[in-house]
Formats: C-alpha cells, sequence, structure tokens
C-alpha cells in the first residue's frame, strides 16, 4: 500500500465518521420530535403512519451503524500495512 491509499483511506474514513456522527445527531433529534408528535396525538391513522416513520428511522440508524462499521474495517489493511513496514 502507498503512502498515497493510506492518506486516501485515512482521508475517506475521518470524512465518514464525520458524516456518521452528524447523521446520527439529526436523526436522533428528529426521531424524538416524531415519538413525541405521536405520543401526544389521539388521531390513530396519524399514530400509525408514524410509527411507520419511527420504524424508518430505527432503519436508517442501523444503516448508519453499519456504515461505521464497514468504515472501521477499511482500517485492517492500514493497520496490515504499518505492521509490514516496520
Amino acid at each position: 500500500m502507498t503512502k498515497e491509499e493510506r492518506q486516501k483511506i485515512d482521508d475517506i474514513v475521518m470524512r465518514t465518521f464525520t458524516l456518521a456522527y452528524e447523521l446520527g445527531t439529526n436523526l436522533d433529534e428528529l426521531h424524538r420530535m416524531v415519538r413525541e408528535l405521536r405520543v401526544a396525538t389521539s388521531d390513530r391513522d396519524l399514530q400509525a403512519a408514524l410509527v411507520n416513520l419511527e420504524h424508518a428511522f430505527f432503519m436508517t440508524a442501523q444503516s448508519i451503524n453499519i456504515l461505521k462499521e464497514q468504515t472501521r474495517n477499511a482500517l485492517i489493511p492500514l493497520k496490515k500495512a504499518e505492521t509490514c513496514e516496520e
């Protein structure tokens, strides 16, 4: 692995983690607002729609977690390359 490749992977990893953190923070806030609205309303149709929306938020959060995990996995070749160079 070249120094340039390592640099690019480092950049991608940092940008990905930053994006995932920002998305997760915004997602949590919106999810909280949807949940509060669902609990506050007595309209059954709106409650059902909001439950579906909450589920979509959950699935998106899971996808963000997978993104973080796979990004961490991308660091493994970097660590191997560093070990081989020593």
